[in-house]
């Protein structure tokens, strides 16, 4: 079986390289093809995965219509040669379209509504199955699929990823030793118009709290300057979650990184416009598991006082593991979740609180 996934973004790259693995594994031809965007190429590259780059980063507004009306053409050509059963994409405006001419049927893994991300609106139409997490907040119709997960799982889930220490001494990082990571956004998406994250004023306070007593890590999507007592990022992109996975405090402006950071079990603060009263599903879940605390930033005055906080409670990051533990307990591998789509004879993964409970509601007789 031929199967088409695409690629644009880098953290479709970590989505999908276990899945990539397996339908492999399973003997089916699997075709990468990817646009760039930030260090895209370089993870692909780094796991080793075979693509063919199809278009380089956009510049400007002009440019990222320009650079999406050749991506899709690129990618019809190639995907009319191939001619695959299935396209798979996380977001993928140009998949849905090029699977729709080309005859394949389309998976569409998506996880922000389109309340924030407005490229849904030309996705849902043209896509077969649109799959969520669960805590997706809005609902799209008898295509419309939830599993008890987050993107995040499929590369972050203990099946598919454990803290390695000796990775960060190699780069000259004691995991033993205290440290933050800030991450900043470059907010320059087609949802970021008129976005703006952390103040300078709010920047300057945090970093002086989190210097007080260990190493600032900082990684700047937008290419800004290093903040003064900060350092750049001492570790490869491949390499960022172990950095995140023994980090005492994380804060950031940006979704995924502190999902990410959240789901590893480091103690986690999210500043962001994005935040509040229209907040993603997603963010709304992980602040009920308390692993990410969210804040808006108008209210970036008690999201500084939460920073404090928490770098000074010697038991945050245990709080933080076992709110983890319950998270993990409820949620499943995400990566076997999309293989037992497209694979005939693959279980979907199921939480093991629910075995637990349907164990509990249908118990086995015994003689």
């Amino acid at each position: 079986m031929d199967i088409i996934v695409t690629i644009q973004h880098a953290a479709n790259v970590h989505f999908f390289k276990h899945v990539v693995d397996e339908l492999e594994s399973a003997g089916h031809d699997v075709h990468v093809f990817a646009r760039e965007k930030g260090v895209t190429s370089r993870l692909l590259d780094a796991y080793g995965i075979d693509y063919d780059l199809l278009c380089g980063e956009p510049d400007g507004w002009l440019g990222l219509v320009a650079t999406q009306l050749r991506y899709e053409y690129r990618l019809f050509r190639r995907a009319r040669a191939i001619d695959p059963e299935y396209i798979v994409s996380s977001h993928g405006i140009a998949a849905t379209h090029v699977a729709a001419l080309v005859g394949a049927e389309s998976h569409v893994y998506i996880d922000t509504e389109t309340a924030i991300n407005h490229g849904n609106r030309l996705t849902r139409p043209f896509a077969d199955v649109l799959y969520t997490p669960e805590s997706f907040r809005e609902s799209y119709g008898d295509d419309h699929v939830t599993y008890p997960g987050y993107h995040e799982l499929a590369y972050l889930h203990p099946n598919r990823f454990e803290p390695d220490p000796s990775i960060l001494r190699r780069h000259g990082v004691d995991p033993d030793e205290p440290y933050a990571v800030l991450r900043f956004g470059a907010w320059a998406g087609n949802h970021d118009v008129g976005k703006s994250g952390i103040s300078r004023e709010g920047i300057s306070a945090i970093v002086a709290e989190l210097a007080s007593d260990g190493r600032v890590y900082v990684s700047d999507e937008g290419g800004g300057a290093v903040p003064d007592a900060c350092e750049p990022l001492p570790v490869p992109p491949e390499a960022f979650h172990h950095l995140l996975a023994f980090a005492d405090i994380v804060v950031g402006e940006v979704a995924t990184t502190t999902i990410e950071a959240g789901i590893l079990g480091t103690p986690t603060v999210r500043i962001s416009p994005f935040a509040g009263s229209d907040e993603m599903g997603k963010f709304e879940a992980l602040e009920e598991y308390g692993l990410v605390r969210s804040f808006h930033t108008d209210r970036e005055a008690r999201a500084v006082d939460v920073v404090e906080e928490l770098h000074r409670d010697p038991n945050a990051g245990a709080i933080w593991e076992r709110r983890r533990e319950r998270l993990l307990a409820e949620t499943i591998d995400v990566t076997a979740y999309v293989s037992s789509q497209l694979l005939d004879g693959r279980d979907e993964p199921t939480p093991a609180v629910r075995e637990h409970r349907d164990r509990l509601s249908n118990p086995v007789r015994r003689r």
